[in-house]
C-alpha cells in the first residue's frame, strides 16, 4: 500500500473510535441526565405525599370538633349558659342616640 492510502485508513479507523467514543461520552451524559431526572422525579413524588399527609394533618386540626376539646380539655373554656346580643346601631338612626365619649378613649388610661 501506499503512504497515503495507509494514512488515509489509519486516519478513518481513528475517526471511527473517536465517533464511539463521542457517542460512549454522549450515552454517559445522557444516562447521568436521565439519573438526575429519575431522582427529581422521586423528590417529587415523596414531596406530594408528604404535602397530602400535611394537609390532612392541618384538616384534623382546625375541624371544629378538635377546637372544641381542646378548648373544653386543655383551657377550660366552657359555653355560657345564656348567649347576649347586642343590639345593631345604625349611624343616622334618629331613634338610636350614642352619647359621645367620655375623656380620651384613645390613652390606656381610659379603661
Amino acid at each position: 500500500m501506499r503512504p497515503a492510502a495507509r494514512s488515509a485508513a489509519a486516519l478513518a479507523v481513528l475517526g471511527f473510535f473517536a465517533t464511539l467514543l463521542a457517542l460512549a461520552a454522549f450515552q454517559s451524559v445522557v444516562v447521568s441526565g436521565q439519573l438526575e431526572f429519575d431522582h427529581l422525579q422521586r423528590r417529587l413524588e415523596d414531596g406530594r405525599d408528604r404535602s397530602q399527609l400535611l394537609r390532612a394533618e392541618v384538616a384534623r386540626l382546625e375541624s371544629p370538633g378538635r377546637i372544641l376539646e381542646v378548648a373544653g380539655g386543655r383551657l377550660g373554656l366552657v359555653f355560657p349558659p345564656t348567649r347576649l346580643y347586642l343590639p345593631s346601631v345604625v349611624p343616622g338612626d334618629p331613634l338610636t342616640i350614642l352619647p359621645p365619649p367620655v375623656g380620651d378613649p384613645f390613652s390606656r388610661i381610659y379603661r
